[in-house]
C-alpha cells in the first residue's frame, strides 16, 4: 500500500498527576509544528479503544476518528 508522507503518533502518555495541565496539548502543538516544518499536512494518533478520556482530548483539539480496529493475537508454541 502507498500513501502520502505523514506523521504518526503511536503512543502519547502523560503522567497521571500532570494530566489536564496542558502537557499533552503542548506536545501535540509541537508535533504539528514539527510536521509543518517538514511540509507534512497529516498527523495520525493511535489510541486504545478503552481510552475514552484521551479520545475526547484528541477530538477537542480537532482530531477526527477515521478508523476503528481490533488487534488479534494468538500465542503459539515453538
Amino acid at each position: 500500500m502507498e500513501s502520502d508522507p505523514s506523521v504518526e503518533i503511536c503512543g502519547l502518555v502523560v503522567e497521571e498527576s500532570l494530566r489536564s495541565c496542558g502537557v499533552g496539548e503542548r506536545l501535540l502543538v509541537e508535533a504539528e509544528h514539527w510536521a509543518r516544518g517538514r511540509g507534512l499536512t497529516t498527523i495520525t494518533v493511535r489510541s486504545n479503544v478503552i481510552r475514552e478520556r484521551a479520545h475526547a482530548f484528541y477530538q477537542r483539539l480537532g482530531y477526527q476518528v477515521v478508523k476503528s480496529q481490533r488487534v488479534f493475537r494468538k500465542e503459539i508454541e515453538i
